[in-house]
């Protein structure tokens, strides 16, 4: 089925620029020039392509202007260099550990860090066959083509830069909604063992945590506009939705196992699933493909009332203040979604009004190449140093073996093979390795169909076609980008050098070879992750006992509920951060794997105090009306008080006496069922917060010492 314009995705839709744009250089520069000067600015402008990912156009500019620099100084070096092996193997050293030092600046800086490897790699097949007086020559039309396709990513950018908040904005509220699906499996208690995990949880929002931020990046820094305020007045909800869900999960093992607590799970949960409907037609809609119904409040309600009643239970059973309780929680999920809706119906925004860019400008990813990144990681303990120097040992011994094997061997496939494969840990690397591997043998095979068909100008289409697809599926199945890299690797030569037999035994080899090598130097100056858990485990502390204060307040300021938005955003990262991980050290040698019951602890007492402190959050936010406000303001300040201190303490924690639920006076949980006082409820949580503070810090302390 043909897949029109509009439904692209925002990566795919990238990759198709990115395809159109080469292609643009190309005929450009090839029509102007000839074929050599437009196989030269082709390859400056695929290097260059690398930095081109969604983004506001306002940041364009900066990502895939210093690519342009990077590139030619390595295409000149290279020129200059080749046929001499020794000045090359330093280079190849040079460029390797130079372009892991990009890491520093964060994931962002990922594709920077292949633009300096890919121009090497680049060069080096050029100049396989090209005179050396051509080098000056060869730089220049690469900067060239560098130059006019950083032209192109702002254009695109600037003419897309709606399309890609939509496509943003819409796979942001897709993850809410595969978020409240994850959850309402939980709730109705048929997940599996392995879903019923707190990683698994965690995993869940990470993936949630990311494309929300991509939206940020796309939304936040738009221009304010009408189409602007409702698209960051949709956003700002999701993240309070996600706030919702997080609460949401506790207290429901308290239901218990009976029929009853089967039954009521399962209403709670088809509502949770009926929402992740609402959001998925929400982000239909948010793409351009059609007016949403507006959803009616009343039945909805009404709906699950009558399914929540419809479970046999006594009158007198206390749980049911519990579920009413409950039902509370799910219907504030249901008033975000029916917000969101009603917004994109045409409602006016309600949130958004009161948000300045000044005040949004802070919630952006980091933009700009700030020194103190880099030089916070001149050590030998720091991860990324020690993936810098081990790429650039195993890319120098890529190239000397290229030299020794006994095959018509090209030493740049095996200096690219160990480069992509080549990960800051281990499970990426296994990952890439077998993939990359595959990848090159499916592009062999098509290169070898193709070769059958006598239509020349087809060659260049397929090239612009594999830089599309490898672009867009670089981070998502590399499985696909690898086979489109092999076939971008072996065309470009037949482009270059028509009538030539491209070297398929050779490549699979090489690559074979180039993919074992990278694996095998990820036991050189490893980076385990058993070396990041203090740090991580301290960074986790700090920022939950900022958090605790930042939410924990009766009536805050603009600036304090900023301020509380700001961490939790932390909090999400550092959670997430610390779930991947763990996730990571599951493949890692057994000796110094990271210890999976202490993780987990660690893990599910986070989540649970984060929870805690989203719940108390939502109570003062919704249902202060509720609350007494002598009693509540009297037990948030000495609650941050304490919990604070157990956060920020360094060792084991004295015993002290808390109370906790159950307790004399409120039972297992206070009343909830037509009670015009819920204050005993937001006592009860802020009890549960001073302990899992502490539960928090011992694991914490005892994940730190196992460094």
């Amino acid at each position: 089925m043909r897949t029109s314009w509009k439904r692209l995705s925002a990566a795919h839709l990238n990759g198709v620029t990115v395809g159109l744009g080469v292609a643009a250089v190309q005929l450009l520069v090839g029509g102007c020039f000839g074929n050599v000067a437009g196989v030269a600015a082709v390859s400056g402008a695929v290097c260059v392509s690398l930095c081109d990912v969604p983004n506001p156009p306002q940041r364009v500019l900066n990502r895939v202007l210093p690519a342009v620099a990077i590139n030619v100084l390595v295409t000149l070096l290279t020129g200059l260099g080749h046929g001499m092996f020794w000045p090359m193997l330093m280079l190849v050293a040079l460029t390797g550990f130079g372009s892991q030092l990009f890491m520093a600046w964060g994931l962002r800086a990922g594709p920077m860090a292949f633009v300096g490897v890919l121009s090497l790699v680049f060069a080096m097949a050029s100049n396989e066959r090209l005179a050396r007086t051509f080098v000056f020559e060869h730089a220049g039309w690469t900067l060239l083509g560098g130059l006019l396709y950083a032209s192109w990513a702002r254009l695109s950018a600037h003419l897309l830069r709606r399309r890609y908040r939509d496509l943003a904005l819409a796979a942001a509220l897709r993850a809410g909604a595969a978020r409240l699906r994850s959850r309402s499996v939980r709730v109705g208690g048929t997940a599996t063992p392995e879903q019923a995990r707190i990683r698994a949880s965690i995993a869940d929002d990470v993936q949630l945590a990311e494309l929300l931020q991509a939206a940020r990046d796309q939304v936040f820094a738009a221009a304010r506009s009408a189409v602007a305020q409702r698209q960051t007045e949709i956003l700002l909800r999701l993240i309070e939705l996600r706030d919702l869900l997080l609460a949401s999960r506790l207290d429901i093992d308290l239901l218990g196992t009976d029929a009853a607590a089967l039954g009521w799970r399962a209403a709670l949960a088809a509502a949770l699933a009926r929402l992740a409907d609402e959001l998925d037609a929400l982000a239909v809609a948010v793409e351009g493909h059609g007016r949403l119904p507006l959803a009616d409040r009343e039945a909805w309600r009404s709906r699950l009332d009558a399914e929540l009643a419809d479970v046999a239970a006594a009158p007198d059973d206390a749980r049911l203040h519990l579920v009413n309780a409950l039902r509370t929680r799910v219907t504030h999920i249901f008033d975000e979604v029916d917000a969101m809706i009603r917004v994109q119906d045409g409602a006016p925004p309600q949130l958004a009004v009161d948000w300045t860019p000044e005040q949004l400008q802070p919630f952006l990813s980091p933009d700009g190449w700030p020194w103190d990144a880099l030089k916070a990681q001149l050590k030998l303990s720091s991860s990324v140093m020690r993936h810098a120097l081990r790429s650039a040992l195993a890319l120098s011994t890529a190239f000397a073996l290229g030299h020794l094997l006994p095959w018509a061997s090209h030493p740049h496939w095996l200096v690219l093979s160990v480069a992509v494969v080549l990960r800051g840990n281990l499970e990426q690397t296994l990952s890439r390795r077998n993939d990359r591997i595959a990848g090159t043998v499916i592009g062999c095979l098509i290169v070898m169909a193709l070769m059958r068909v006598p239509d020349a100008p087809l060659l260049p289409l397929v090239f612009i076609v594999a830089v599309g697809t490898a672009h867009a599926y670089v981070n998502r199945r590399y499985r696909v980008a690898a086979t489109a890299a092999t076939l971008m690797a072996l065309i470009q030569q037949l482009m270059l050098f028509p009538g030539a037999s491209p070297p398929i035994i050779e490549r699979v080899a090489d690559t074979f070879v180039g993919a074992m090598l990278a694996w095998a130097f990820c036991f050189v100056l490893p980076s385990w992750e058993h070396h990041t858990l203090a740090r991580l485990a301290a960074q986790l502390r700090s920022v939950m006992a900022r958090h605790t204060a930042n939410v924990l307040r009766w009536a805050p300021t603009a600036e304090q509920a900023l301020a509380a938005r700001l961490s939790r955003q932390q909090l999400y990262t550092v959670l997430g951060g610390l779930a991947a991980a763990a996730q990571r050290t599951r493949v890692e040698p057994e000796s110094v794997r990271l210890p999976d019951a202490e993780i987990e602890a660690l893990l599910s007492h986070s989540y649970r105090y984060a929870a805690l402190l989203s719940s108390v959050q939502q109570m003062l936010a919704r249902r202060k009306d509720k609350l007494d406000a002598g009693q509540a303001q009297a037990a948030l300040l000495p609650t941050v008080k304490a919990c604070v201190q157990s956060l920020k303490a360094e060792g084991p924690l004295p015993e002290v006496a808390i109370d906790e639920p159950p307790d004399p006076d409120a039972g297992l949980w206070p009343e909830h069922l037509g009670q015009p006082d819920l204050t005993p409820w937001l006592l009860r949580r802020l009890r549960l917060a001073r302990r899992e503070a502490r539960l928090l810090q011992a694991a914490a302390t005892t994940v730190a010492k196992k460094d």
